[in-house]
């Protein structure tokens, strides 16, 4: 119930912990991308693997914002982008040679 900074509508959604899924989420999940000809992608494996230590994830009312997926018991967006905001839940610093690619790409883009 905490207001965001209100650029993008949507809730923001703690994991569940059912016994199965630890929460946090700590660990090396695979993203897919929901436009691989993002310049943000540009370079990336087909089934890239991202480094997350999170309890929460986002939940835009617009789906088209999701630039990526993952699943940690079920799917959820660690990726979102609209226009010049890119939001991405995994830490790209922990994330070893893609996470760099990842800033590297974000730099360029930013311009």
């Amino acid at each position: 119930d905490v207001k965001g900074l209100g650029f993008l509508k949507g809730k923001v959604i703690r994991f569940q912990n059912d016994g199965h899924l630890k929460v946090p989420h700590m660990g090396w999940n695979r993203v897919d991308f929901s436009d691989p000809g993002d310049p943000l992608w540009s370079g990336m494996p087909d089934e890239p693997y991202f480094y997350f230590v999170h309890s929460y994830y986002p939940d835009p009312e617009d789906r088209e914002l999701i630039s990526a997926t993952t699943d940690y018991g079920s799917p959820f967006a660690p990726g979102i982008r609209s226009g010049n905001i890119c939001a991405v839940q995994f830490h790209p610093e922990r994330s070893q040679d893609l996470g760099l690619k990842f800033l590297k790409n974000f730099a360029e883009a930013a311009g």
